[in-house]
């Protein structure tokens, strides 16, 4: 780093998290000791569907973070169902497909020359960039490194099966993502009685606030740090494996969930119209004003749920097409990421499409109304009627 002087807003590091849209990560639940003894429910609900879905994450030394990418598991294109809640005001994410779901050769080279060059070429101002990232085969192609050689990127390449100690976005970054991201998908799941049709896919678009909202920059430092890559001091990485183990925690406390406050509203109204509260009967009307009101929270909160699972069934209902993205001047062929901008276009062109299709339907069906209304009028007649013509009858 000192050879090339590079420069701590010039530092940056990469990588890759995988998801697998339908399965949730290990998590504690509550049971009753009845359902247990049943062996009925003992996991979470779980949608099943295994497909892949990446987020590639960049951060860099001096606190900030690139626009993350997202690579859909698809071979088509871009689906309209995948980006139904793009916002491109308000999120900046890049997308783009493959057929596993995960980076290959032309998405890495894309990735480079679509993203991370243009984001960061302005502040590194003819000096040399620094991009820290694992040994995927996507990231030490021929390609990939005469591009870096030419735009003066320096690669340093993390040994194998070494990320999680090492690598920033590994240590710190990327855990509460995937935290996120697994409380999103069990909320949908519980609400929608484990039926969550294509949320999985739309829920990925909101958590893009989530790296904007969670990278911030003390944690992006701290990352830097905890790996002695900023400032340099493999002492920080070395520590961690001369610790002895810690004792575990004696006491820990489990806070209340929820709020709580409709229950502390009835114990109120209790406690000032009962006057003894000792007394049997107040007891048996506290538990019983208790239960109800559980029972309503947890209706209230199912009813919740089954709305959003209309909500989201009726827009599965609509058909989802491959999105018309319009290449610029400057494509030559391969892989893409498409900015939000670009994706925004795409759909408003499909919606124009959409509703010129309509509008060519309705003046089908209204000139195929007028070619039927005679012969309708003509077999509405009684047979035998008489028509006056010209002063004369005839049958």
């Amino acid at each position: 780093m000192k050879d090339y002087d590079i420069a701590t807003e010039n530092t940056y590091n990469t990588d890759e998290k995988g998801f697998m849209l339908g399965i949730t990560a290990r998590s504690k639940r509550v049971f009753t000791r009845a359902i247990w003894e049943q062996n009925e429910r003992r996991a979470a609900i779980q949608d099943g569907n295994r497909e892949w879905i990446s987020v590639i994450a960049c951060i860099c030394g001096d606190g900030s973070s690139l626009p993350p990418g997202i690579i859909y598991e698809g071979k088509a294109g871009i689906q309209s169902s995948w980006v139904c809640d793009l916002q491109p005001n308000l999120q900046e994410v890049f997308i783009a497909h493959s057929t596993s779901g995960w980076i290959n050769n032309e998405l890495g080279l894309a990735w480079l020359e679509q993203v991370f060059n243009r984001f960061t070429i302005d502040k590194a101002r003819r000096r040399w960039r620094l991009l820290i990232l694992d040994g995927h085969g996507s990231h030490v192609t021929s390609d990939f490194i005469n591009f870096c050689d030419a735009h003066k990127i320096l690669l340093a390449v993390f040994p194998p099966h070494s990320t999680h100690s090492l690598q920033p976005l590994d240590v710190v970054m990327f855990a509460p993502l995937a935290s996120a991201y697994s409380k999103k998908l069990q909320a949908d799941l519980q609400r929608g009685h484990g039926t969550n049709w294509d949320k999985q896919r739309r829920v990925f678009i909101k958590l893009m606030d989530y790296p904007e909202r969670k990278f911030q920059a003390g944690l992006i430092l701290k990352s830097f740090q905890a790996t002695g890559v900023l400032p340099m001091d493999a002492q920080a990485v070395l520590k961690r494996f001369n610790k002895t183990p810690q004792q575990q925690l004696n006491g820990v406390k489990v806070g209340q969930q929820g709020d709580g406050d409709s229950w502390r509203q009835l114990r109120n109204f209790l406690d000032a119209a009962v006057e003894d509260r000792a007394e049997v009967e107040s007891t048996r009307l506290e538990q019983s004003l208790h239960s109800l009101q559980v029972q309503n929270e947890l209706l209230h909160h199912e009813n919740e749920g089954l709305r959003s699972l209309l909500n989201n069934k009726k827009k599965r209902n609509n058909k989802s097409k491959v999105l018309d993205l319009q290449h610029s001047e400057e494509y030559h062929g391969g892989a893409v990421f498409w900015s939000p901008r670009k994706v925004q276009r795409a759909r408003e062109l499909e919606a124009t499409k959409q509703q010129e299709a309509e509008q060519l339907q309705l003046q089908k069906d209204n000139e195929r109304d007028l070619k039927a209304a005679p012969l309708a009028y003509k077999s509405s007649k009684p047979r035998g009627q008489k028509l006056s013509v010209c002063g004369k009858t005839r049958a």
